[in-house]
């Protein structure tokens, strides 16, 4: 029998410091962030973002899949940064 995904829908506020916008989740099994602002993201997974490095998010609909098939799944948190600004809208679906 298959299992069941349930989804988690959340919206994260990004700032010019480094913040969490995914907690650690041992049941993970999936995780979709997605760049809803006119500013480039960073994320980063269980460390502090920092601008300019890490895994790059375009502004207007940059993203980035985690999960089994991609190779790259992690359970531990995932924080996030820009460059400059706040309040920048980060999409996050989390797959449990």
């Amino acid at each position: 029998m298959p299992s069941t995904i349930s989804y988690t829908f959340t919206e994260g506020s990004v700032s010019n410091t480094t913040s969490e916008v995914l907690a650690d989740n041992s049941n993970r099994k999936f995780a979709k962030f997605i760049n809803d602002s006119d500013t480039v993201m960073y994320l980063r997974v269980a460390e502090n973002s920092v601008a300019n490095e890490g895994i790059r998010l375009s502004a207007t609909g940059g993203e980035y899949t985690m999960s089994p098939q991609h190779g790259n799944l992690s359970t531990r948190e995932v924080d996030a940064i820009v460059g400059s600004g706040s309040g920048k809208v980060l999409l996050v679906i989390e797959g449990t």
